[in-house]
């Protein structure tokens, strides 16, 4: 066999493998090519998965319990819930007297009241009795009879001061009294002052009040 036929076997043996080559490289190539025009989009290969992404969560460790959570509360403390919160000084029932007498007026220098020099202070004066009556909260009523007439009185107690409003019982009566009765409190008494003056505001009457508890 001279040489030219060796070359022509050798080119027709050859011719099948190049060809499967080109094929190959054309596969490969529309494999990553982009899609032709109304040709639905390929979907991107998933990413290949290490074995450490595959691998399930470790279990987390619950958190350790607190040492606040875990002793137990002290059963002796002060302010313990349910505990008696105490009664205040001034809730209840009080009782005192007073003895009226003719008030002083501060007037302007040189301005003279004579209607009230007319007073001759023997109307609406001698004792009487003042009793009242003080809730927890700090409010308060009660009553006044004697030299002033009839009355009730209304208020509050607040930061040891009593303040209460005298009213007449009777507003139409010719000797009625309105004013006012306020009061500190020491200890186990009321010391104070009650105030008043008649529907003319001509009578001006006052008198200090010692109240105990009764």
């Amino acid at each position: 066999m001279n040489a030219t036929g060796t070359r022509a076997r050798r080119a027709r043996g050859g011719a099948p493998a190049l060809l499967l080559s080109l094929a190959i490289a054309l596969l490969a190539a529309c494999e990553e090519s982009p899609p032709r025009p109304g040709e639905p989009e390929r979907p991107a290969p998933p990413p290949p998965t290490s074995p450490a992404a595959s691998a399930p969560p470790a279990a987390s460790a619950p958190p350790a319990a607190s040492s606040a959570a875990a002793e137990p509360p002290d059963a002796g403390a002060p302010g313990d819930v349910g505990a008696p919160t105490g009664t205040p000084a001034w809730q209840g029932t009080w009782e005192g007297r007073y003895d009226a007498k003719k008030g002083s007026v501060v007037l302007p220098p040189k301005v003279k009241d004579a209607v009230r020099q007319k007073d001759d202070g023997k109307q609406a004066t001698g004792p009487g009795t003042v009793t009242l009556t003080i809730e927890p909260s700090g409010e308060l009523k009660g009553t006044a009879k004697g030299a002033l007439g009839d009355a009730t009185l209304v208020g509050k107690v607040e930061d040891g001061v009593v303040r209460a409003s005298v009213f007449p019982e009777d507003p139409r009566a010719p000797s009625a009294m309105t004013g006012i009765l306020v009061g500190e409190l020491k200890e186990n008494v009321i010391a104070g002052r009650i105030r008043v003056t008649g529907p003319d505001a001509m009578l001006v009457r006052e008198s200090p009040v010692e109240l105990k508890k009764k």
